[in-house]
């Protein structure tokens, strides 16, 4: 596999509180990247400096393009899609009018795009015609995610995808992303809190703290540590 993202000494933050320090990772063409950290470790700020939304300093390429400095909306017409932490529906439109609008950027079919999403994701098929804001938390999640993906990104950047959903329903967003994965080669980036499941589908992962990169190595590796073991994984 060859590079998709390099992030080399990558610093951002909030004003004058830098939050990130010195981060440096990788993600290859069609992996699934995991970042772990507890609440404050600075795994939203990482998403966002990469999507755009902070400011960042550093590195930090897509296929050798840089993204620092670049506006959003630029960033996601070189391929990258970003599903926020907290879902970031439009409340006041349909499922479906949700999509046309995660369409903008794609050149393929629309009505078939759409069609592609309501298959792997049916309980949206349902409910096309329902305004986001009335929809599930776990709903609203596949619709974000479903959304994100309509242009056909290269990279996904999905932020806490588990939070607020139950356990059978977070178990199920999961594996629909494990299939994505694996049907469509887009590469994610995941920064998540339910390292098991993160793990499961992941083929390499990291440990942020204090805005720091403190470990990394595949899945299963950090699933052997075994301080991150009892941190994260509870045993």
């Amino acid at each position: 596999m060859s590079t998709l993202l390099e992030v080399q000494g990558l610093h951002a933050g909030y004003g004058p509180v830098e939050v990130l320090r010195d981060v440096s990772l990788t993600v290859e063409q069609g992996q699934v990247a995991v970042v772990l950290g507890a609440n404050g470790a600075g795994k939203t700020t990482l998403l966002r400096a990469l999507s755009g939304i902070i400011k960042g300093r550093g590195r930090a390429t897509l296929d050798g393009r840089q993204l620092l400095g670049l506006p959003s909306e630029r960033i996601a017409a070189l391929g990258v899609s970003h599903v926020p932490q907290g879902r970031g529906t439009f409340a006041n439109m349909t499922v479906e009018e949700n999509l046309r609008i995660g369409a903008h950027l794609s050149r393929g079919d629309e009505k078939a795009e759409i069609g592609k999403w309501y298959e792997i994701f049916p309980r949206l098929g349902d409910r096309r015609t329902q305004q986001a804001g009335s929809l599930s938390g776990g709903e609203q999640q596949m619709l974000a995610v479903a959304r994100a993906l309509m242009p056909g990104p290269r990279l996904l950047l999905l932020d806490e995808p588990s939070l607020g959903l139950a356990p059978n329903t977070t178990r199920d967003l999961f594996a629909s992303l494990g299939r994505i994965n694996a049907e469509t080669g887009t590469a994610m980036l995941i920064v998540e809190q339910n390292a098991h499941l993160a793990l499961d589908i992941g083929s390499t992962a990291m440990l942020l703290e204090a805005g720091r990169m403190v470990s990394s190595g595949t899945a299963q590796e950090l699933r052997d540590n075994d301080d991150i073991r009892r941190a994260y994984l509870g045993y």
